[in-house]
């Protein structure tokens, strides 16, 4: 096997593991927006078998925290909102 084969292999070795922890961190995403549940960093890590050095250095995983974080952010006001006007009703 010549160095350039391995370097080659190597770095397709590399591309599939961070494939594969983008989709864990996807999936978690997923979860964690049908469960309603606090999306933080620790807690996405944990649920995606991911370190969090990953999701802050990947740019598509540092993206999809990103959007993730945003979207409950929109979500938790929504709620708050629907919750200060049944109060106001009753």
């Amino acid at each position: 096997m010549t160095s350039g084969t391995r370097t080659r292999a190597a770095n397709e070795a590399r591309r599939s593991s961070t494939r594969d922890k983008l989709e864990r961190t996807e999936e978690a995403l997923r979860l964690m927006r049908r469960e309603r549940a606090f999306v933080t960093y620790p807690a996405v890590a944990r649920r995606a078998d991911v370190s969090r050095t990953f999701l802050y250095q990947n740019p598509d995983a540092k993206a999809l925290m990103a959007a993730a974080i945003a979207a409950y952010g929109d979500q938790r006001r929504q709620r708050q909102g629907n919750q200060d006007f049944q109060v106001e009703a009753s």
